[in-house]
């Protein structure tokens, strides 16, 4: 049955049909490679004049007795419904942009995502009748079309009929004969029942692609469609998330927070940066810096408070009791002072007045939250190469691998800045990091009542013949039952081999340097690569 209409890869594809019987995804694939289909081909079934309530343009270029070849137009934000393909029983999809494509698994009235990934232009994908997946173009994208070739054994009037469509925030399998759109009327809906459960990043993911297809729609097509956006986002952003986010992440990591299943945990962070992502979009009084600032006030609680307690205290103690350091008569630097916590508790614990200390942080967020406990002033340490304020100091302090984060050619620059603070016989405390700090770097952090998380995928790079630490950061906070997301990017941290750094402070400092893990407060010996904990406490006097 030889169609005149279709090109000659179109048409290579129909007769190959008509002439053989069932194919397996696995073959299908086989043949629409074997077409060499061009996207110009597609060009006069594209309709990319769709109107915004459709998810996608969806055109028939053929019907054949038990097969369809269709094209789809996708336009930037073009996403379809989470759905499988009715009676279709083989098939493949060919994209011809940088399409976005995820695969879902339903399991005992659950819901969750396989995968979700990028496809390349000509990139060709099999279907089958079990497949719930989900398609589109980012919101960044360029237009594309695709070609959909779905069969079935037998002769049928709809191959795709009957179609699965998993209405998530309404809770529904709908049952439809035409396009997998977002936000179906009911008059486009043939029938619904009941449908699964989402996990956690299967849910919001739906909730923030449904949210920006009814941003296209007209207002009385939303409310004929049964939504109410507000809802939705009262939804999506509900500390009702709280628990099944907590149970994600107990689903993926171990109870030490480190990675136990590597796939659900690239899924939870890449429809975390999502929200992330949607919630600045939408909320455009969340600024950067206003999100620097609440990360501010919420670093004590992630990371402040419990390195403090789990090793700070009791190293500040073993360098007291060692070197015999009498705080109440000495004056106080600290070199990235953050919050001032820990200088806050210098104070109170060993009786070192306060008007004796002088914090120091590159951060105007971290200056603003630290001015409440000492005083502190804005100032990057690589600018210090004379006293400050014109006089020397007894003791600086620099704590959390504060050197680690300036310019890795800087780095004994820093050190010699911390020198220069310093009067003979002044002494140098502060904690570092050695070069296998990943083993102990946690993939989530939890502050204390779990409503501040942090999560990081760490990964050792090179740069310039130097090693870092480059950590991905997503923190999530609930307060004022709220989840506010926000994506702090790749930090990074530069890793010098132990005796490296051992050598710049006796080059810079020359009165005597020791090394000691700072969890354990066992000496390294020079010998060293690393510690114990991966953590070090330096001490060198001046």
């Amino acid at each position: 049955m030889p169609n005149q209409a279709l090109p000659p890869s179109l048409q290579y594809i129909a007769d190959q049909l008509h002439q053989t019987g069932p194919r397996t995804p696995g073959q299908m694939r086989t043949l629409v490679l074997e077409a060499k289909v061009q996207p110009t081909d597609l060009m006069p079934w594209a309709r990319f004049n769709h109107p915004p309530e459709d998810s996608y343009g969806r055109t028939m270029a053929y019907k054949g007795p038990n097969f369809e070849i269709m094209v789809m137009s996708w336009l930037p934000g073009d996403f379809s419904g989470l759905h499988d393909h009715g009676y279709t029983q083989w098939g493949a999809v060919q994209v011809f942009g940088n399409a976005e494509h995820a695969t879902f698994r339903l399991e005992d009235s659950r819901i969750s995502t396989l995968a979700r990934w990028q496809m390349k232009p000509y990139e060709v994908i099999g279907v089958h009748h079990d497949l719930i997946h989900q398609m589109g173009n980012p919101a960044d994208g360029d237009p594309f079309l695709s070609l959909h070739v779905y069969g079935e054994p037998i002769e049928m009037e709809s191959i795709t009929g009957d179609a699965r469509v998993f209405e998530l925030y309404k809770g529904q399998i709908q049952r439809v004969d035409g396009g997998v759109f977002f936000g179906l009327p009911p008059e486009l809906v043939k029938s619904s029942q009941p449908g699964p459960q989402p996990d956690f990043p299967t849910r919001i993911r739906f909730l923030i692609e449904l949210l920006r297809r009814l941003k296209s729609f007209p207002p009385e097509k939303i409310q004929h469609a049964g939504y109410e956006p507000a809802k939705i986002w009262e939804t999506l952003l509900s500390d009702q998330q709280h628990p099944l986010l907590l149970e994600a992440l107990q689903s993926c990591t171990t109870e030490t927070g480190h990675i136990a299943h590597s796939a659900s945990w690239k899924i939870l962070n890449r429809e975390l940066r999502e929200l992330a992502l949607f919630q600045a979009e939408h909320q455009p009084t969340r600024s950067a810096s206003d999100q620097f600032h609440r990360y501010a006030r919420r670093y004590d609680a992630l990371i402040g408070q419990p390195a403090l307690d789990q090793f700070v205290k009791a190293y500040l103690q073993f360098a007291t009791n060692t070197y015999h350091i009498r705080w109440q008569e000495s004056r106080l630097l600290s070199f990235g002072c953050g919050t001032g916590l820990t200088e806050a508790y210098i104070a109170d614990h060993f009786g070192i007045p306060k008007s004796q200390i002088m914090g120091l942080d590159i951060s105007p967020a971290m200056v603003q939250e630290a001015a409440s406990r000492i005083p502190v002033e804005q100032m990057d340490i690589l600018l210090l190469d004379q006293p400050f304020q014109g006089k020397t100091w007894d003791i600086v302090y620099s704590g959390l691998n504060v050197f680690h984060y300036v310019p890795h050619s800087d780095f004994p620059k820093a050190i010699a800045h911390a020198a220069a603070q310093l009067r003979p016989g002044g002494y140098f405390i502060g904690d570092f990091i050695t070069p296998d700090h990943i083993r102990w770097y946690p993939n989530v952090m939890y502050s204390e009542d779990k409503n501040t998380l942090s999560l990081r995928t760490p990964c050792l790079i090179e740069e310039a013949g130097a090693s870092f630490q480059q950590s991905e950061i997503l923190n999530i906070h609930f307060e004022d039952q709220q989840m506010e997301v926000s994506y702090a990017g790749k930090h990074h941290r530069f890793l010098p081999p132990v005796h490296r750094v051992r050598t710049y402070f006796n080059q810079f400092f020359g009165g005597g340097v020791a090394l000691y893990d700072a969890v354990t407060r066992e000496p390294i010996p020079e010998s060293a690569d690393s510690c114990t904990s991966t953590r070090y406490l330096v001490v060198a006097v001046k």
